[in-house]
This record gives structure tokens, C-alpha cells and sequence, in this order.
């Protein structure tokens, strides 16, 4: 199965050039494909490392335990430099082309959330089935993604690239999201953050 790593950092917007400095501070040259955006409304970055953004990422040769541990030493790196850092391996679970697969994301929207035990089933299906191929299907939608935060919360991060922001909010945007489902499902949702983000790189 694929994997991401992101690290959540509150308070500060990363330049190309901070993000450099701090993973090649820790990391040197072995991290692959990053993916840095900042938030519309706070300051706060996100950075993404794998190549999921333009390639598939390949399925992780460590196995689980290993990557953990190695996700906690990251982790643990990053706090040093930025205390209020979250730092996570998430599995990647659905990645679909968008009607605008090819052109450039200008934008990324996210959300990030837990579900009551009892709905997570309707919650799953509902995402797989319609929620995601919908919103990968309107005008302006680059590609969609779920990953799955094993080992911290919220456990399910569902994020879209969007060509510019005026895509979240159109017509066929609030049709897919204002379903019988949607409205059935969306009231199970618990710890959920919803951010729009500027792509940077």
C-alpha cells in the first residue's frame, strides 16, 4: 500500500527555501517528491513527502514496524526545530483523476476527520462510491485522494487539487456535496478541520 508522510506546522508559513532548509537539515538528501502549501485563512503549513502529486507512489519496502520508527525519529527531528509540529504516515486508500487531470493545482483542499464507530461503514462507501468520483468529476478538480492516519487523529484526510479556488463552491461542487447521502453521513463526522490551502510547490 502507498504512503505519505505529512507534518502539520501551526503558527508559520514556510518559504520554498525554510522547507529546503529544515529537510535537508534532518534528512539530507533521502526524501522524495515534496509537496509544501500554506492556509488561506491562518498561518499554517502543511508538507507533504512523497511523489503523489505527479507520480504513483511506489508501495513502501519497510515494513510497518520500520517505517513507524522511523516516522517517530522524523517526528521527534522536526518538534526540535518547530514544538508544534504533527508529523504522520498516512496510507494512501483512493486516488482518482480529476476532470481536469493534467492541468496545473493551483489550490488544495482539505479535510481532515474521525466518524462515530457506528457510521464508519455508511462513511466509507459513501466517499468510495459517491462522495470522491463526484467532486473528482466537476470542472476545475485536478485529482482527489483519501489517506488513513493509522496511528494518530484524525484518522482520515481527504484532499482534492484544485485548478483555482472558485472550483470549491461552484454549482456542480454544492450538488455533489448537498446529497441524501451527504446529509446523512456528515452529521458522524467528529474532530474534522476543513482548510483550503495555496500550493507553493
Amino acid at each position: 500500500m502507498s504512503t505519505v508522510i505529512v507534518i502539520r506546522i501551526p503558527g508559520v508559513r514556510l518559504s520554498r527555501e525554510q522547507c529546503d532548509a529544515l529537510l535537508h537539515n534532518i534528512l539530507g538528501e533521502n526524501y522524495s517528491h515534496v509537496h509544501l502549501c500554506h492556509a488561506v485563512d491562518a498561518p499554517e503549513t502543511y508538507i507533504y513527502l512523497a511523489d503523489f502529486l505527479e507520480h504513483p507512489v511506489a508501495p513502501a519496502q519497510a515494513s510497518t514496524t520500520t517505517e513507524t520508527d522511523s516516522i517517530s525519529t522524523l517526528a521527534a527531528a522536526i518538534a526540535q526545530h518547530y514544538p508544534d509540529a504533527n508529523t504522520n504516515l498516512l496510507q494512501q486508500t483512493m486516488d482518482l483523476q480529476g476532470q481536469a487531470w493534467g492541468k496545473t493545482a493551483t489550490f488544495h483542499y482539505v479535510v481532515e476527520t474521525d466518524v462515530d464507530a457506528a457510521a464508519e461503514a455508511d462513511f466509507n462507501d459513501w466517499y468510495t462510491q459517491e462522495h470522491m468520483p463526484g467532486l473528482a468529476a466537476v470542472p476545475g478538480t485536478v485529482r482527489t485522494m483519501r489517506l488513513y492516519n493509522q496511528d494518530g487523529a484524525p484518522r482520515y484526510h481527504a484532499l482534492y487539487l484544485l485548478q483555482t479556488q472558485e472550483t470549491f463552491g461552484s454549482p456542480q461542487w454544492l450538488a455533489v456535496r448537498g446529497t441524501e447521502w451527504s446529509s446523512r453521513v456528515r452529521p458522524h463526522f467528529k474532530n474534522t478541520k476543513r482548510t483550503m490551502f495555496n500550493i507553493i510547490r
